[in-house]
């Protein structure tokens, strides 16, 4: 029982650091091309 809530303690820690080191990664910009080129007129 105890070996069972300890992995599954680690994989939501895990779970944590990916998501954390996801939300935190600095992604390459790829907007759309309407937004970067301004091919779109909004009004």
């Amino acid at each position: 029982m105890r070996r069972t809530l300890l992995t599954l303690l680690g994989a939501v820690a895990a779970f944590g650091v990916l998501t954390a080191s996801y939300a935190t990664a600095e992604l390459p910009e790829q907007a759309p091309s309407a937004i970067t080129t301004g091919t779109t007129d909004l009004r």
